[in-house]
């Protein structure tokens, strides 16, 4: 009995590390037909919504394909030029910094002459190179301009998930006519779990990126759209992200602006507003909390970060979460679920 036990816990270990390998190796494939049903989810309810209008199914898709590309395509442009700008711009951010070094440096040979002596040891000036930034600024870019480059392929698969979605259901049903009325229920919980939590988590993220935005362009931060980008996209990772998005901001604010308090001052407004949305707006919008494990979060961005980089973090948790809402609602995998929650 051990011996058996023995070998199906060696199956399974193969097993998983044969579809995460075959995952990585598809992944030019894979990742699109995951971004590509996220948005079906997100836009189903629009077709049908143009379909008991009397907006023929052809038309309807049709519009909302327009509606995803003409999306991608901004977001894009909006990246690339601020991405570019932000580059060009890296020159002088190294001479600020070598000025604020230079001055940090004397304060603390005049207040503490032994630590100064350490600080000169580190050798700073190489150690913290801003331009340094400008190769992964370009991985990045590159990385969401690899995603629009790939927007035939996203918009393909959408077509078929959305053509197929009204039909889905139906097929499901009479497929298994003896348990079609549980299946039927089952379908629909899903779908309605996974579609709230993917477009309530999208538009607070898009209200959070836009009030962070507007608050740094009006106090005259460099690149505000560059830092919305990243708030956005940052807060689909939980605990993380919030924290990506006002560290990084803080740093290049503390580079940009002379005076140190107006940067932390700044930098304390981001963090506020960010806090407010993620602990206050967010609760009630949400109505419900998916309550997944830390340990869980943390395993699933460094494993789908393993698998598809940056791009693979930012859809770990929507794809946990996915998971988690299948396993509530179908009853053999429940235990499942309650492992995976907090």
């Amino acid at each position: 009995m051990r011996e058996m036990q023995l070998v199906v816990l060696f199956l399974a270990a193969l097993t998983f590390f044969a579809v995460g390998f075959l995952l990585h190796l598809l992944s030019s494939i894979l990742l699109p037909l995951v971004v590509a049903f996220f948005l079906s989810m997100i836009f189903s309810p629009l077709v049908s919504a143009l379909r008991q209008r009397k907006v023929p199914g052809a038309v309807a898709i049709i519009i909302v394909l327009l509606l995803v590309s003409g999306t991608l395509f901004g977001f894009a442009s909006i990246v690339y030029s601020s991405g570019k700008s932000f580059k060009e711009a890296i020159p002088r951010y190294q001479t600020r910094l070598a000025t604020l070094q230079t001055n940090v440096t004397n304060r603390v040979k005049t207040s503490a002459p032994w630590l100064a002596k350490q600080i000169q040891a580190m050798n700073w000036d190489q150690a913290v190179d801003v331009s340094s930034v400008s190769g992964y600024l370009a991985s990045g870019v590159g990385s969401f301009l690899g995603i629009v480059d790939s927007l035939i392929l996203v918009i393909l698969y959408l077509v078929f998930l959305l053509i197929g979605h009204e039909s889905f259901p139906l097929k499901l049903t009479k497929a298994f006519a003896d348990h079609a009325e549980r299946l039927g229920d089952v379908m629909h919980n899903i779908e309605h779990q996974v579609r709230k939590y993917l477009m309530m988590k999208t538009l607070i993220n898009l209200m959070t990126a836009t009030l962070v935005t507007l608050l740094l362009s009006l106090c005259g931060v460099d690149f505000p759209l560059v830092w919305g980008f990243v708030t956005f996209l940052a807060h689909f990772i939980p605990q993380v992200g919030a924290i990506v998005s006002v560290v990084l901001p803080t740093i290049f604010m503390l580079i940009q602006f002379d005076s140190t308090g107006w940067a932390l001052f700044v930098a304390a407004l981001s963090g506020i507003i960010q806090f407010g949305m993620g602990n206050m707006v967010e609760p009630r919008m949400m109505g419900t909390s998916l309550d997944l494990s830390p340990l869980l979060v943390l395993l699933s961005l460094i494993f789908w970060g393993w698998l598809w980089g940056p791009w693979g973090m930012v859809l770990a948790v929507p794809i946990t979460s996915t998971i988690k809402i299948l396993c509530e609602n179908v009853k053999p995998l429940r235990p499942v679920a309650i492992l995976m929650g907090e």
